[in-house]
């Protein structure tokens, strides 16, 4: 039985003024995938069988979203929009900050009746200590709480990491710099291991804390983000570089044309638990991590880190997932279709954006 795009049985449409030519446009077969086809062979197609506008939770609700894509509003007066309370209890969820998300229910829905979530947040980077006296360099290790709001993350001002430890930098003896690496990371987790050992106890077993307010409450410490560039986030989810330390996938494959599947924790443990060579034995226990595209640590921070998932904590950062990802790949095609004169000749003719809101019902004169 055939419908038309509002979804109603075409038996049922009311009557309309217009005149079709009968005969004309006739179907006589079906040929190749055509794109509905394609649409309903994805994975959300069992989902769409009972609601048309999945994944908004009704048309109403696809109608706002239709109407804020459409508008000239704001991306901070739409933000605005979805954060009021009406809409908030309307829409069927908006994802805002961390604790809106399905990762902080998750945990939730797994602690005890009445504790809280304190989402930790890490950060740290290669950084010199002292210039003028010895050059000394080391990892500073920054200590967050993700339940701040957003916007008073994003001020600089609002300080709202502190420094939690400075990781030693040596420098290491070893001929083989594969080995010095190894160590290197290895390093790394074991500091890590020894500075974090509270919040992975208070994840795992919980504390009583104050609030601002002095109230006791029974709160656990689960890591939600660590915030690093892509060769860090590779060291802390203990892969080799070129490859990705979200999926199972090395720079051979990043071409392929479908997701592999996730990284995740349980993954990472199992392949390091099957490889049968003493650790100690740094040449064998490095080759034979190699295949499973490990960097040889055997022991990660996060082993013993409740809800501890690098595929979760780790986060997109701009350096390598925009601007180098736009330099080596998005422009690098672009010259090869214009080639280097026209391509300087299109981005010299584009007109620089001008921060200016017009209102639809201004006048135009």
């Amino acid at each position: 039985m055939d419908t038309n795009l509002d979804g109603d049985l075409a038996g049922n449409s009311p009557p309309t003024n217009e005149e079709w030519y009968e005969g004309a446009a006739k179907c006589y077969s079906q040929d190749s995938i055509t794109f509905l086809d394609l649409f309903d062979a994805d994975e959300h197609a069992d989902y769409r069988k009972e609601n048309l506008f999945y994944p908004f939770a009704s048309r109403e609700e696809w109608e706002v979203a239709d109407f804020l894509l459409h508008s000239a509003l704001s991306m901070a007066a739409i933000n605005n929009f979805l954060q009021l309370s009406m809409t908030a209890a309307w829409l069927l969820h908006v994802y805002s900050e961390w604790l809106t998300g399905d990762a902080a229910w998750s945990i939730q829905d797994q602690l005890p009746q009445g504790a809280i979530v304190l989402g930790t947040m890490l950060s740290s980077d290669k950084t010199n200590v002292m210039t003028m006296t010895g050059a000394r360099v080391a990892h500073l290790l920054l200590l967050g709480l993700a339940n701040i709001r957003m916007c008073t993350h994003t001020k600089l001002s609002s300080k709202v990491f502190i420094l939690a430890a400075l990781l030693p930098i040596p420098q290491y003896l070893h001929p083989n710099q594969c080995m010095r690496g190894m160590l290197q990371d290895h390093l790394i987790h074991e500091c890590l291991s020894i500075v974090l050992q509270s919040l992975m106890k208070a994840a795992k077993l919980g504390i009583m804390m104050s609030d601002p307010v002095g109230n006791i409450r029974h709160c656990f410490t689960p890591l939600a983000a660590y915030i690093v560039d892509t060769p860090k986030a590779c060291m802390l989810a203990c892969v080799q570089s070129k490859t990705s330390p979200f999926t199972l996938v090395s720079y051979l494959q990043f071409r392929d044309n479908f997701r592999h599947p996730a990284r995740t924790c349980a993954i990472t443990l199992e392949q390091l638990t099957s490889v049968d060579v003493d650790p100690n034995n740094l040449k064998a226990f490095f080759a034979a991590c190699a295949e499973f595209q490990l960097n040889g640590v055997f022991t990660p921070f996060w082993k013993n880190w409740r809800f501890g998932d690098p595929v979760i904590f780790l986060t997109l950062e701009a350096l390598h997932h925009w601007h180098k990802q736009f330099y080596d790949h998005n422009m690098q095609w672009c010259l090869v279709v214009l080639r280097v004169v026209e391509f300087d000749f299109r981005i010299s003719i584009l007109q620089p954006s001008q921060a200016i809101a017009i209102s639809p019902m201004a006048s135009p004169n």
